[in-house]
């Protein structure tokens, strides 16, 4: 698990990269123009169409899986699968001939202020975007299957030559024609699910279009699915409700979370859910075997992965927020007053990285369990928690009471599902090892200090500069932690050394 932990983690943060440098070639070929803003409306349009029912979909799909292998064999998993891949297809199919026909309303649903040429490219480019949605149908199934049999580093590798491919039309309609942008960017789709036919090929699985649907495997899983959709649902409208109070707190106070956000978001996508995504299938397993004292240890063990991971970056956002929003985003237009209002959000959003994170990791301890009402309930009560907090304490200090809110939602929803544990099955409820968590926050307390004595020695001027702290934090943190011995790090590191002995005999 930690190998796969790792390559997890590893090709995440690269495509997060390419990701990046994507965002910034389109910036720089299209600059704010109605190109840049036709292009962009219409690739938000197939992936939020998508979006709830992708994510349903991977939640989903592994526990019923499980229970589909336990009970019969893997042909009758790759007829289950079939038998998905074909609904999702058959959504897709539906969705693409709605927007076909209505692709002006739809456009219009999504960017109300699109008129002219900017309106009529945007039409043209989400007709030729929305048949990615086809590929995406296939790339999700696969994605889960994968990671139903433990074969995770693919799934992570695949966004890799997506960004590539859609780097590569961005420079093309910029030098060649806009069409590009649009087509390159479906083709784009499609290479990343070719990529995944390497893997799948190597399980023997054949898409065969299964349409016998009276089937009970699919009725649970359709069972499950109906609640994550709507906690996803939840999700959005949080978004919505911080970016509207964040117009009405202050000039500039939308992109500042956004830019924030956006900081916290790479964390959570580089490290949490990397961690969540290679566990969960553990976990439903043994569960799916009665094997509960086993997820129980493997939930626990991806808790102090988590930990350890992530209360060092709390802290140094903590201690370093002006210095990392100076770096990223201080240049052009994004003068000092942009840099302390971004700095702020950051400061309070990093208040909930853990907390979010571990959310992420106790939703898919539900759903091992094959419970997705309590995980929907519990995120509609921190929707109203977040609700409540935005209107109040941004009042009090401003942006940064929204991103606050944010945090304390996120925290209060971590409490109400870990109490609530015990209900998914008798034996199901988790402990804390307090002693390894205090061990791991010292550490982190005494890097921050560190770090913070050796920024007033080395003022931070440049990206240099701030690898240099990162580099003394990350040692602080690293020796200190090895010397309080941390046991989840000890045992990792025994495995490592007897590992390493192997190969030299």
């Amino acid at each position: 698990m930690g190998k796969a932990i790792s390559v997890m983690v590893l090709f995440t943060l690269l495509a997060k990269v390419l990701g990046f440098v994507r965002e910034l070639l389109l910036s720089y070929f299209f600059g704010t123009t109605g190109i840049s803003d036709a292009y962009l409306i219409s690739q938000t349009i197939p992936g939020t169409i998508f979006q709830f029912v992708g994510t349903g979909l991977t939640t989903c799909f592994i526990p019923v899986y499980y229970k589909v292998l336990n009970e019969h064999n893997r042909k009758e998993c790759d007829d289950f699968t079939n038998k998905v891949l074909t609904l999702v297809l058959s959504f897709s199919t539906v969705a693409m001939a709605v927007v076909w026909l209505f692709t002006p309303l739809v456009v219009k649903l999504f960017a109300a202020g699109f008129t002219g040429d900017t309106l009529d490219l945007a039409v043209l480019f989400t007709r030729i975007g929305i048949s990615s949605l086809y590929f995406s149908s296939v790339i999700y199934v696969y994605n889960s299957y994968l990671q139903a049999n433990n074969i995770f580093g693919f799934t992570a590798a695949a966004a890799i030559p997506n960004s590539i491919a859609i780097i590569c039309s961005i420079v093309l309609g910029a030098c060649w024609n806009i069409l590009a942008l649009s087509v390159g960017s479906t083709l784009a789709t499609a290479v990343q699910m070719a990529f995944l036919f390497i893997p799948i090929h190597k399980l023997q699985f054949r898409i065969k279009l299964n349409f016998h649907w009276k089937d009970s495997y699919l009725k649970h899983f359709f069972y499950l699915l109906g609640p994550v959709i709507l906690g996803v649902s939840v999700n959005e409208i949080n978004v919505l409700v911080d970016k509207s109070v964040a117009s009405q707190v202050a000039v500039g106070g939308i992109s500042a979370l956004t830019y924030a956000n956006s900081l916290i978001m790479l964390i959570q996508g580089g490290f949490a859910q990397p961690i969540a995504t290679v566990f969960y299938p553990r976990i439903t397993e043994n569960i799916s075997k009665g094997n509960k004292k086993i997820a129980q240890d493997n939930f626990q063990t991806a808790l102090l992965v988590l930990l350890v991971l992530l209360l060092p970056i709390t802290v140094g956002f903590l201690v370093l927020p002006q210095e990392i929003i100076a770096v990223f985003f201080g240049r052009g237009a994004f003068d000092e007053n942009a840099i302390v209002l971004t700095a702020t959000a950051l400061s309070f959003y990093s208040f909930g990285i853990v907390f979010i994170g571990v959310r992420e990791l106790l939703a898919r301890y539900y759903y091992a369990y094959g419970n997705t009402k309590l995980p929907m309930i519990n995120a509609a009560i921190g929707m109203v928690v977040n609700i409540v907090l935005n209107l109040t304490l941004s009042k009090v200090i401003g942006i940064g009471g929204l991103a606050l809110a944010t945090s304390v939602s996120a925290a209060v929803t971590v409490l109400l599902m870990w109490g609530q544990c015990r209900k998914l099955a008798e034996g199901a409820g988790v402990k804390l090892y307090w002693r390894e968590i205090v061990k791991i926050t010292v550490a982190a307390i005494i890097m921050g200090i560190i770090v913070c004595f050796a920024k007033s020695l080395f003022p931070i001027g440049d990206f240099f500069g701030l690898f240099v702290l990162v580099f003394i934090g990350a040692t602080t943190y690293g020796i200190t932690i090895f010397a309080l011995r941390v046991e989840i790090l000890m045992e990792f590191a025994n495995k490592v050394l007897k590992r390493g002995f192997k190969w030299k005999d």
